[in-house]
């Protein structure tokens, strides 16, 4: 079994992992602006670790989940919605900001990125389960990106999520049905 390494913004969230889950492998990206010095490191370490995207759910936290997804093999993904990583002051977002109980949460349904699309889900398919071009569809979204969590999604991201994850038209019915029961 290959070892984790955390992926995190900064030094603040690495903090706040150790002091939930102890000794852990951490790799901070230093803020938005990932060098090509920590990517080599990340490149280096996915050779013998399973790398652990933990990022901040904001723009700057997707944009980085965005770029090491598609340069390192042996990613998965952890998220946490925005509203449970916002400060006190109500000013910052960051995994620094959630609850230990929500982080533990968010770690426990890690989701593994698969090397090849299994997925037979389409626009189509969105459309048709009201998860797209509908009034009530973002609400929808919500409770399908909680149930599997996937972080925050419109429908594009959705798209792109299962398909990343390999989730089939069967896992999303299922996930609707048991929502609306």
């Amino acid at each position: 079994m290959r070892s984790k390494v955390f992926v995190v913004e900064g030094k603040n969230d690495a903090s706040r992992l150790y002091q939930i889950l102890g000794d852990v492998n951490i790799v901070t990206t230093n803020g938005s602006e990932i060098s090509d010095e920590t990517i080599a490191l990340l490149k280096e370490l996915d050779q013998t670790h399973d790398m652990i995207l933990f990022l901040d759910p904001d723009y700057p936290g997707e944009r980085i989940r965005t770029k090491l997804s598609q340069v390192l093999d042996h990613v998965a993904h952890a998220y946490i919605i925005k509203k449970d990583a916002i400060s006190k002051n109500r000013k910052k977002v960051g995994i620094e900001h959630a609850d230990a109980k929500v982080i533990l949460d968010a770690l426990s349904h890690i989701s593994y990125q698969q090397d090849k699309i299994k997925s037979d889900i389409d626009m189509y398919f969105l459309c048709e389960k009201q998860l797209i071009g509908q009034p009530a569809s973002k609400q929808l979204r919500i409770k399908l990106s909680q149930s599997l969590h996937l972080g925050h999604v419109n429908g594009k991201t959705l798209l792109n999520r299962l398909h990343m994850f390999g989730y089939t038209k069967k896992d999303i019915i299922e996930v609707l049905d048991a929502a609306s029961s």
